[in-house]
């Protein structure tokens, strides 16, 4: 049988599986220190009543959450509804099932756990028969912000369309891709995802700077597409995005923003499980921007295991994985994932000196309360570190989390009846060149795990080239075309380790041979285009960038590009067209001001081309060719 639980913990799972605490507010930090102060007078011998000792604790730690407007099974505001369920309270809080917090090792922010001393308090309280005492000391239910946690966001995105979760069947994956109306380059300090649906167990956040996910989602009438391999979608400038229930929203630390280009689409991968009725998931998702250009180089590294296998019966299968750090890092957070049979779960940083240190430690771990955890204090680790991660597995029927009865056998796979081993770390390095290192190490350890993997390889071949290690780049494609001759990707990346070492036949060739392949490979069409607008076939070259353009209208170098290929034609009000169409997109496009400004000269609006190329010179002063542009126009 599949879903079910058993003993007191089954009862009290199935109270509270949607019954999430949020962590607590600032505004409530003295609030809870305070309570805590008062825990310990009570516990030294006075009768807890609500009014004095209680009420503080739920207020600042349940209330959050268990309040009207919140998608929880019941409101825990008032001395009414504390006092209806104060068994159940203490059922929960003395398992430690609530407040859902799942380390219990590793300094992290918004650290939910409630102390011995409030836990003892609570049952000592209902033991007492739950009383009042003087409502002249009650503190006042809080007021919470309603909507976003942060306030209204800059820009706030939805899905067109209705995404169904049906009443009954298995757990899914659904990718929505959002496009962004943005008009420049923007930096983004805090996203706050909010699926506004119980059917949401968890996301994961990503953009695609491709049309990869555009083509994807068009294959079906749903909104998105099904699977948990998201496209082309990454972590925008490598950072970890997600939302899990009771998530708390903070903005980055100043210089640790990320950009979202124009043009990109936002993934939002979306954890979907039945709930016994149609469920209608329209999530939102608010992003926040700062002035502030980021300075920090991010990058998450992914440990995982695909050797799981468990018998049933097996209660201590474990799983591992490691790598070492080629350079200096700082660790940010964390993110561990596994399934129902994952019972605890361990991380450590072995140094060079040998010093092993706990990064965290969860036992027991509960799939329906994974989260992603951010250090109080980055971990500093220097080159040469281990990191390793030790997951336990229990298949037996002493699992309460176990989904079957009886115990079945477990693999790898990607539904929740199946077991997973990830954790994502989020560093910081000193700069991009270490970014690269730790990146190729990361893939280096991905490929000795899994053997033969073209996108790995793929990944590989385009972060030698971006290194300068072009023949260890054209090596590594080899690989792929050899085993994978039809390869659109890999004849795309070949294309541009060919155009790297300069051989632009050979280039074009493999550009075109992609197109053959996969006519949507937006970036093979761009190259090739470029390449025949620099060998003079403009006609051809302009084909190939508007048919680009519909596929990224949101582009500015595309629009730069063809423009540039319009006025070589002599196409001048085209040319005009696509060069205000960039500056629309990117107000900053130096090329787009000299260009348009030349354009405007030649037909004749002097005026208009003078001030265009005066845009141009404040962009770059000194720039030889505006200076003699605008020379000849006196």
């Amino acid at each position: 049988m599949v879903g079910r639980r058993r003993g007191r913990h089954a009862t009290i799972a199935r109270v509270f599986r949607t019954a999430f605490f949020l962590p607590l507010a600032a505004t409530f930090a003295a609030f809870a220190s305070a309570c805590r102060d008062d825990v310990s007078s009570a516990v030294s011998g006075d009768t807890p009543t609500f009014a004095r000792d209680v009420a503080p604790i739920v207020y600042a730690s349940c209330t959050p959450c268990h309040r009207p407007g919140e998608p929880t099974p019941f409101s825990l505001t008032s001395y009414e509804e504390v006092q209806k369920r104060r068994r159940q309270l203490v059922d929960v809080t003395s398992d430690r099932y609530m407040p859902p917090w799942l380390p219990d090792l590793g300094e992290f922010c918004d650290d939910r756990r409630l102390t011995v001393a409030e836990i003892e308090l609570l049952a000592r309280w209902v033991e007492a028969g739950a009383p009042r005492g003087d409502p002249a000391v009650e503190p006042p239910c809080p007021e919470f912000p309603s909507g976003w946690q942060l306030r209204e966001p800059d820009l706030v995105l939805g899905v067109e369309g209705e995404l169904v979760v049906p009443a009954e069947g298995p757990d899914s994956f659904r990718n929505l891709v959002i496009p962004v109306p943005i008009d420049r380059v923007r930096y983004v300090k805090a996203v706050e995802i909010r699926p506004d649906s119980r059917a949401a167990h968890h996301a994961v956040m990503a953009v695609d700077a491709t049309a990869e996910s555009r083509r994807l989602d068009a294959l079906d009438a749903e909104p998105g597409f099904p699977g948990m391999i998201a496209g082309n979608s990454r972590p925008p400038d490598g950072y970890f995005l997600g939302w899990t229930p009771g998530k708390r929203v903070h903005p980055l630390p100043a210089g640790m923003a990320w950009r979202l280009w124009p043009g990109q689409d936002i993934v939002l991968q979306l954890h979907l499980t039945p709930l016994g009725k149609r469920e209608v998931v329209r999530p939102r998702i608010g992003l926040y921007f700062t002035d502030e250009e980021p300075s920090a180089v991010s990058y998450p590294l992914v440990l995982f295991s695909e050797k799981i296998d468990v018998p049933p019966g097996v209660t201590d299968y474990v799983v591992e994985d490691h790598v070492v750090l080629p350079v200096a890092t700082r660790l940010h957070s964390i993110y561990p994932h596994a399934h129902y049979v994952c019972r605890r779960m361990r991380a450590t940083a072995t140094l060079p000196d040998g010093t092993v240190r706990d990064l965290f430690r969860i036992d027991p771990w509960d799939f329906d309360w994974q989260d992603d955890y951010r250090y109080v204090q980055p971990i500093a680790l220097p080159a040469g570190t281990r990191i390793a991660f030790e997951y336990v597995y229990d298949n037996s029927s002493a699992n309460p989390q176990n989904p079957f009865d009886p115990p079945q056998r477990v693999r790898f796979g990607q539904e929740s009846k199946d077991e997973m081993a990830t954790l994502t770390l989020q560093f910081t390095t000193a700069d991009l060149d270490a970014r690269r290192a730790l990146a190729e190490a990361s893939l280096r350890r991905d490929l000795e795990k899994l053997g033969f993997d073209a996108h790995l390889l793929l990944q590989l071949t385009g972060l030698l080239r971006e290194m300068g290690r072009n023949d260890e780049a054209l090596r590594t494609i080899a690989l792929v075309r050899e085993r994978e001759p039809d390869n659109a990707e890999a004849l795309y990346e070949l294309g541009m380790c060919l155009l790297t070492a300069e051989r632009p036949a050979d280039a074009e060739r493999a550009f075109a041979e992609c197109l053959q392949r996969n006519a949507g490979q937006n970036g093979a069409r761009i190259q090739l285009a470029n390449l025949l607008a620099r060998s003079g076939r403009t006609a051809a070259a302009i084909a190939l960038f508007e048919a680009a353009l519909a596929a990224a209208p949101r582009v500015a170098p595309l629009h730069g590009n063809l423009a540039t290929a319009y006025y070589s034609e002599g196409r001048l009000a085209d040319a005009e067209r696509h060069y205000r169409a960039a500056l629309e997109l990117d107000g900053d496009y130096f090329n787009a001001w000299f260009l348009l400004g030349r354009v405007l000269v030649d037909q004749g609006r002097k005026t208009e081309g003078r001030d265009a190329l005066l845009r141009a010179q404040r962009l770059q002063p000194g720039n030889a060719a505006v200076e003699q542009a605008l020379r000849a126009l006196e």
